[in-house]
């Protein structure tokens, strides 16, 4: 409700912003893993959905990957390859559309709320995958776990419309705005003290 989804839209250039405007590098290569993914041919096999054009061999980041030998990557049999989408189960579905997704080059990828409907095995995968990758990696998460696991500098939404960026996933943030609320309060306490000093002392003028 802060706007974090429309904020990855203007990165993506999914959204124009009412005003002002959004500068991305000439050489930049965005793939976007959204809440609404595109949906599966159930009457394709896993084959032709990855090898879209034909052939035994797809392209991943740049490197020449056979189709099987890539599905296994995703915890797929090698059986499975010739099988049509409709025979998967809900997790499987949603590895094959992430091993999709990873093939595509890329160099900054942004992600909204991939973790949400995969089972735990795709997401000790996904984290496998994002520690490999060698682009940038721009993630929208609730899951606090997951953050922590792979991000290693948070940007936070707070209050009035102010994005701050802090080191570390969501537990270092914690740590650090605590750190900072601390030191507010201490502030906060000190200047009182003062400002009572300085009443006083006019009051006993």
């Amino acid at each position: 409700g802060v706007g974090k989804t429309t904020f990855l839209k203007l990165l993506s250039g999914l959204l124009k912003p009412d005003s002002g405007q959004v500068r991305v590098g000439k050489n930049i290569q965005p793939l976007v893993f959204d809440q609404q993914r595109e949906a599966l041919d159930l009457d394709k096999t896993l084959w032709e959905t990855l090898a879209d054009s034909g052939g035994d061999q797809i392209n991943v980041l740049g490197h020449p990957r056979h189709v099987v030998g890539y599905l296994r990557d995703f915890l797929f049999q090698a059986k499975q390859a010739r099988s049509p989408v409709s025979s998967l189960s809900g997790g499987e579905k949603n590895r094959l559309l992430l091993a999709k997704y990873l093939a595509r080059p890329s160099n900054l990828m942004i992600l909204d709320e991939p973790t949400n409907d995969l089972d735990m095995e795709t997401l000790d995968l996904l984290q496998e995958m994002l520690a490999d990758y060698k682009g940038t990696i721009i993630l929208v998460s609730h899951d606090r776990d997951f953050i922590d696991r792979v991000v290693t500098s948070t940007i936070v939404f707070e209050e009035a419309g102010n994005i701050t960026e802090y080191s570390g996933g969501y537990t270092d943030y914690m740590h650090q705005k605590k750190e900072s609320d601390n030191f507010i309060l201490e502030e906060s306490k000190r200047q009182n003290k003062t400002d009572a000093f300085i009443f006083d002392k006019h009051n006993n003028s």
